[in-house]
């Protein structure tokens, strides 16, 4: 195996923990694959809604509300295509969940890049349709 190969495969392995740990809202552990400089980007949020996070304790305490907000009942589609940059890739899906305060659906798809170094995330851009959650929460 190819040190690319290796790294690459690593990058895979931590995305998969990442998915798993966050659907399963295992926060201690999640936070852990994040390296303590992290980014995590929201291009796409509505407008009072963060899109830039910087740094693990950003993170956390941003991401452990959405359980309040959205209840996900699983990934339905989960499409993963590493880069030629074996630090970098790139993860289609689109997740079942409902709005907890409405109970309406929130059937949301998501682009996501991801880069690591170390075998830590070091910056996550989500792309997602700010409509969608509009919707389930009115």
């Amino acid at each position: 195996m190819t040190d690319d190969e290796g790294i690459r495969l690593e990058t895979l392995t931590l995305m998969q923990q990442y998915q798993r740990l966050l659907t399963e809202a295992r926060f201690s552990e999640w936070i852990e694959l994040w390296a303590d400089d992290g980014v995590c980007e929201f291009p796409f949020a509505s407008l009072g809604r963060p899109r830039l996070l910087q740094g693990k304790e950003q993170i956390l305490a941003y991401m452990t509300a959405y359980p309040s907000r959205i209840f996900i009942e699983g990934v339905d589609k989960l499409r993963v295509h590493p880069a030629l940059d074996p630090n970098v890739v790139v993860v289609e899906m689109t997740i079942k969940g409902r709005a907890v305060e409405t109970d309406k659906p929130y059937n949301q798809q998501y682009v996501i890049v991801a880069e690591t170094r170390d075998g830590k995330l070091t910056h996550y851009r989500e792309y997602w349709n700010p409509l969608v959650l509009a919707e389930a929460l009115s």
